[in-house]
C-alpha cells in the first residue's frame, strides 16, 4: 500500500501500520474517492433512523439513540478492564464472512469516515494497534448486522447473522 503524503492523522497511521506489517491489499484495502460514499450511505439506510441520519449521519449513532428503532440489537457491553478488548479476538468466529467493510471514524468536529474492504481477523490489529482509532462500525457486505465501538468503549451488535452463542461466550469469558 502507498503512502500518500496528503494524507494526514488516522489514515496515515493505519496505512503506515499496514506497510510497516506487511498487510497484503487483499487483506486491508481502503475505498477509493468513488466507492466509500456509496458505502457510507448504505450503511446509514441499513441501520441509522432517517431523522438522525439527516442531521448527523453516521457520527456517534452508537450513543445518541440514533439507530433505526426496528433493528434488533443483539447484545451490547461496556468494557471493564484492560483485557477487555480481547473480544475482538474472535471476531472472525462471531461475523462468519471473508470480507467486511471496517468505517473508521476521525475528526469528531467533521464526522470524518475512512472506509476500508478488509478481512475480519485485520480489524483487531488495526483497531487495537493504532493510536487514534476511537468509533468505528463494522458491517457484512450485505449490511445485514453492524458492530459498533464508541469512545466511550460501548460496543454493540446490531442487525442479524451475528453467531450469539459466540458473542455471549466471549463476553462470559472476559466477564462483561
Amino acid at each position: 500500500m502507498q503512502i500518500y503524503r496528503k494524507w494526514t492523522g488516522l489514515r496515515l497511521e493505519v496505512a503506515e501500520y499496514i506497510t510497516k506489517n506487511n498487510i497484503s491489499e487483499e487483506d486491508f484495502r481502503f475505498l477509493g474517492i468513488y466507492e466509500w460514499q456509496n458505502i457510507y450511505d448504505k450503511v446509514l439506510e441499513h441501520f441509522v433512523d432517517e431523522q438522525y441520519a439527516r442531521k448527523c449521519g453516521l457520527y456517534w449513532s452508537n450513543i445518541q439513540n440514533g439507530f433505526q428503532k426496528n433493528i434488533d440489537t443483539i447484545y451490547t457491553f461496556a468494557y471493564k478492564d484492560n483485557d477487555s478488548y480481547k473480544w475482538m479476538e474472535r471476531l472472525p468466529e462471531i461475523i462468519k464472512c471473508e470480507k467486511v467493510y471496517l468505517l473508521l471514524e476521525e475528526d469528531k468536529q467533521r464526522a470524518k469516515y475512512w472506509i476500508a474492504e478488509c478481512s475480519p481477523a485485520i480489524i483487531d490489529l488495526i483497531v487495537n494497534d493504532t493510536y487514534s482509532v476511537e468509533d468505528y462500525y463494522i458491517t457484512d457486505k450485505k449490511f445485514n448486522w453492524l458492530i459498533t465501538e464508541n469512545h466511550h468503549e460501548v460496543v454493540s451488535f446490531i442487525g442479524k447473522g451475528l453467531d450469539l452463542e459466540i458473542i455471549k461466550d466471549v463476553c462470559e469469558k472476559y466477564k462483561f
